[in-house]
């Protein structure tokens, strides 16, 4: 099971992969956009100057650019900053829960570490409040999985709400001296490795990542439903007691709200992933945009309460997930 659970790990990211076929670089294609749409705007508008543009910010943090190219049979597959996240959340998740996991089922009499409890009791309420609550008896066969998705979608939460220390590390060593400008910011293809290996961008924050989450939950649904019912999920999706006159109706009905369940998954994390980074970003933009001393204490604070807030969401965004992925395939089981 721990070997499974690692596999989902790390194929996550490669499945989430999303091949570009007509631009290969598309931060910079929207950083183009942007500088398109924006100048014709007067160098000077008595706020702020025009070397600095809040929609040029908010684009380089949250946008996707490729870090290495790989081409694939005439397909552009190259990896891009949420790859690499996903690829560290991975990567920490495998190096903190698999020794833990070893160390406690070795001695399972034995107090754990506070970091062990921590994880046990995350555990435990997955399976007991989250899993258990939503299928019964039949929950044991889908708590890997929803574990994967709990600790996979936190990780990645949490790691997002961390800057780009490539980035600081570079502005830095280019502000005292002991590096050298190379190329253009936004040119994500010359960013130094140190840039690279911790991209500072979260990876619930893009499509393609949260359709390929709600893809396996769908697929999930799928395999719950035809297991329990056999072929007669096909019929069952309709509950019990329709008239039969209603009933081509009513499976219509059924199967748009079972295609909408993942979609309504996937666009829910994406949503509430992104809100929090951009009233942030637009938050400490407007330092300076407008390059005044009275609105910096009401920016950071602002952006600080916000930063909190994120921290909460990304535990909440984890469960949500969670407990809806457990929920549609309870509803699965039987036919209501």
């Amino acid at each position: 099971m721990k070997k499974s659970i690692a596999a989902l790990l790390l194929a996550l990211p490669v499945l989430s992969a999303e091949p570009v076929v007509e631009s290969s670089q598309p931060e910079v294609a929207a950083h183009e956009q942007v500088e398109q749409a924006t100048a014709d705007v007067p160098a000077e508008t008595g706020h702020g100057s025009d070397e600095f543009k809040i929609s040029d910010v908010i684009v380089h943090h949250l946008a996707d650019a490729p870090l290495w190219h790989l081409e694939v049979n005439g397909l552009d597959m190259s990896i891009t900053k949420r790859v690499v996240m996903m690829w560290v959340g991975s990567l920490i998740l495998i190096l903190l829960l698999v020794p833990t996991a070893r160390k406690i089922a070795k001695n399972p009499y034995q107090a754990p570490s506070r970091f062990g409890a921590f994880i046990e009791s995350l555990v435990s309420f997955v399976r007991n409040n989250i899993a258990h609550d939503s299928m019964g008896h039949h929950s044991h066969p889908y708590e890997p999985l929803l574990l994967t998705f709990f600790f996979f979608i936190l990780i990645l939460n949490l790691l997002g709400l961390i800057p780009p220390l490539g980035e600081i590390y570079q502005m830095a060593g280019e502000a005292l001296g002991w590096l050298h400008h190379e190329g253009d910011h936004h040119d994500s293809l010359q960013l130094p490795l140190a840039v690279k290996l911790w991209p500072g961008i979260t990876a619930t924050g893009d499509i393609s990542v949260t359709a390929t989450l709600a893809g396996i939950t769908f697929l999930t649904i799928l395999i719950a439903g035809f297991a329990h019912q056999g072929i007669l999920f096909i019929r069952n999706v309709v509950p019990g007691g329709i008239h039969w006159l209603l009933f081509p109706l009513m499976w219509v009905i059924e199967i748009a709200g079972l295609l909408t369940k993942p979609f309504a998954l996937a666009i829910r994390l994406l949503a509430n992933m992104t809100a929090g980074h951009l009233i942030i970003l637009a938050l400490l933009g407007f330092i300076f945009q407008f390059q005044s001393w009275g609105i910096v204490p009401l920016s950071i604070m602002g952006s600080v309460a916000i930063f909190l807030l994120e921290l909460f969401v990304a535990f909440l965004q984890a469960y949500i997930f969670t407990f809806l992925t457990a929920l549609f395939i309870g509803s699965v089981q039987h036919r209501h």
